[in-house]
């Protein structure tokens, strides 16, 4: 692992425990362990840190939609798209979880759904200049981050793929009524 990444790992880590307002430069280098020109050689603040960390989960999410759609986001096996989301929740599960449920950051959870509309904007083309296409986008947006959360809140109790039908139900419902 490189300096970079120790520096983000300690960085997740701190954020797990306590408010990020509490995260200081000094203690993350003290614990990371790096000096703090290392530190800043890479960033200015905290908060570069945690937008890194932000873009690069959100990178990886729009990297499944890529990946599943095959450049035909219309034609994409959206059952396939949410399995291979789910399995990319639970290798960043702690991330995840801490940007969601720890300490939800308002910051992720905006990227995440300017992320799926943006999808759902390829998916439907046609349907963008459709009345309340926007606060039927978000609302798609806004209940599938909604479900992830459920899910990560109550990963023994809730099930995961009864949650995606739901998600599916609901997406058919939403462009049905575009």
């Amino acid at each position: 692992m490189d300096t970079k990444d120790a520096i983000k790992q300690q960085f997740m880590k701190e954020y797990g425990q306590k408010d990020f307002a509490a995260i200081t430069v000094k203690e993350l280098c003290a614990r990371t362990p790096v000096a703090r020109t290392t530190f800043y050689s890479y960033y200015n603040n905290t908060d570069e840190v945690r937008c890194e960390i932000e873009d690069s989960l959100i990178s990886g999410l729009l990297a499944v939609a890529e990946k599943i759609s095959a450049g035909s986001f219309p034609d994409m096996d959206m059952e396939m798209f949410m399995d291979e989301t789910e399995n990319y929740i639970k290798e960043h599960w702690t991330y995840i979880y801490a940007f969601l449920v720890k300490q939800p950051n308002l910051r992720f959870i905006r990227k995440w759904k300017d992320a799926i509309r943006q999808n759902f904007s390829r998916r439907y083309p046609n349907k963008q200049h459709a009345k309340n296409y926007d606060a039927i986008a978000e609302i798609m947006a806004s209940s599938m981050i909604s479900g992830y959360t459920w899910w990560m809140e109550h990963p023994d109790t809730f099930n995961i793929e009864e949650m995606k039908r739901l998600i599916g139900k609901l997406l058919e419902s939403l462009v049905s009524s575009l």
